[in-house]
Parts: structure tokens; C-alpha cells; sequence
């Protein structure tokens, strides 16, 4: 039984295989079409596209362009080639202004470059334009059947985005004692992070570094220049401690400013 059952799976892969190139070979785009359709049922992708790649020019201007064309952007989709589904979804969203998928397709867009996007840690610029492809979707269907899912991927990279900057203030905080200047450039970085990511969950971190870091810079300062330093890391710890009143840093935020005022007095 089980070798009848494994030679039956060869002889169905091998008509399969037959089936195939039959309709890489034939001038028949219907049925080019009709055999991508089981490949991709059966989630053989790349076969697929090979044929939907010949058949997508041929249904240039009949009423079967827009399915055609879609099947073709959501098979490289599938397959994770994920800049080709992206520009063939732009394709089919500029093409068929008044299609039933144009929504689907412009949500597929900024889903392609997601999938582009890579962790925090690296270069961001594929979260940028995904989120921005995002932002079209939501404006141009602000009740859009894919809105719930838009809004979540978007959260999702706008975190991302917060986080690497974040990290980039946190790391010129981190070397700031052993670089000149370094705390003047992690104050910097700070203060474009709060002004940049206002909704960002690291709002309570930076406002802390923010005032460390300025303490840290008024006592490392010359004499004369202290008090005045310091002032300005009491502007920041009364900012910290009316904007994050229950923050986790509150305690070591409060020490700081303990030293802060027994240095003027």
C-alpha cells in the first residue's frame, strides 16, 4: 500500500511537471494561465510566475488584464520577492484606477515593503516607504477594508523607527565621558528625539538621559560655567517630573536633583 501510495505521488509530480511545460512552451495563454492557477493552489510560486510573466503582456487591453495581473503580483508576493510584487502591485493600482482591487493592491504595496523592512538595528530606510505607502492607503480609504491591519503594521514600524533613534541618543550617552563634546551631542540627541518621536513609548527614557546627560556636562564644566548648567538640568528634571510622574527613573531622577540643589547651596 505504501509503495503504490509513493508511486502515485511520482506519477501525479510528473504530469504535474508534464503539465508545465506543456504551458511554458504553448502559445495558448489561457491555458498558461489555467496551469499557473494549479501551481499556485499548490503553492509552486516560481513556476507559476514563469508563466504569468508570459501571459500578463498577451491580456494587455482585454477584460482579463486586472485578474491576470493581480495573480502575477500576488504569486511573487508568495514567493517573497518582495520588490517585484511591490512594483507590479504600483503597476496594477496606477493601471486600473476603477477596479474592485485597487484598494487591496495599494494595500499590498506598503505590505511588500514591509516585508522589505529590516530590524531596528539597520538602515530604515524601507520602514520610511513602507510607512509612507501606508499613510496613501489610509488617506485615500480611511474606512478601507484593510485599515485594521494597515494601522497595526504601521504601530509596528513606527516603533521600530523610534527605537533606532533612540538607541542612537542612548549610544552618544553611553560615550559621551570618553569623546569631546560627546555630551553636548547626546543632550542634541535627545532633545530631536522627544521633539521627532512624540508618541514614541521611549518619551520617558530620553527626558531622563536628557537631564543626566546635562548634569553630567554642568559638573565636568569649568567652575564658573556650573550654576548655570545646572540650572538648565533643573529645567529638564521639572519637565521629566510633571510629563512622567510615575516613571521608573523617578527615583534616580529625584537623587539627581538632590545633588543639583545642594551644589548651589
Amino acid at each position: 500500500m505504501k509503495q503504490t501510495t509513493v508511486l502515485l505521488l511520482i506519477v501525479l509530480s510528473l504530469i504535474g511537471c508534464s503539465n508545465y511545460q506543456k504551458a511554458l512552451k504553448s502559445t495558448d495563454n489561457q491555458l498558461k494561465v489555467r496551469v499557473a492557477d494549479s501551481l499556485i493552489a499548490a503553492e509552486k510560486y516560481s513556476k507559476a510566475i514563469n508563466l504569468l510573466e508570459q501571459a500578463v503582456p498577451a491580456y494587455r487591453g482585454t477584460d482579463s488584464a486586472a485578474p491576470v495581473a493581480l495573480k502575477y503580483a500576488n504569486a511573487l508576493y508568495e514567493d517573497r520577492r518582495y520588490p517585484e510584487s511591490g512594483y507590479q502591485f504600483e503597476t496594477y493600482r496606477k493601471s486600473y484606477v476603477s477596479d474592485p482591487y485597487r484598494e487591496y493592491a495599494t494595500f499590498m504595496i506598503g505590505k511588500s515593503l514591509y516585508e522589505m523592512a529590516p530590524i531596528y538595528s539597520k538602515d530604515q530606510e524601507p520602514t520610511q516607504r513602507a510607512l509612507a505607502k501606508f499613510q496613501d492607503y489610509i488617506n485615500v480609504y480611511p474606512n478601507g477594508e484593510y485599515l485594521p491591519e494597515a494601522n497595526k503594521l504601521v504601530d509596528e514600524m513606527q516603533f521600530k523607527l523610534d527605537k533606532k533613534a533612540y538607541e542612537i541618543a542612548k549610544n552618544y550617552h553611553k560615550r559621551a565621558p570618553f569623546s569631546r563634546g560627546g555630551y553636548t551631542a547626546a543632550i542634541a540627541s535627545f532633545e530631536n528625539f522627544i521633539i521627532d518621536h512624540p508618541g514614541s513609548e521611549f518619551q520617558d527614557d530620553a527626558a531622563f538621559y536628557l537631564l543626566d546627560s546635562q548634569y553630567s556636562y554642568a559638573i565636568k564644566s569649568f567652575a564658573v560655567l556650573i550654576p548655570e548648567r545646572l540650572e538648565v538640568a533643573k529645567e529638564y528634571y521639572d519637565t521629566f517630573a510633571a510629563r512622567f510622574p510615575n516613571s521608573e527613573y523617578k527615583e534616580q531622577a529625584d537623587e539627581l536633583l538632590e545633588k543639583i540643589n545642594s551644589y548651589n547651596n
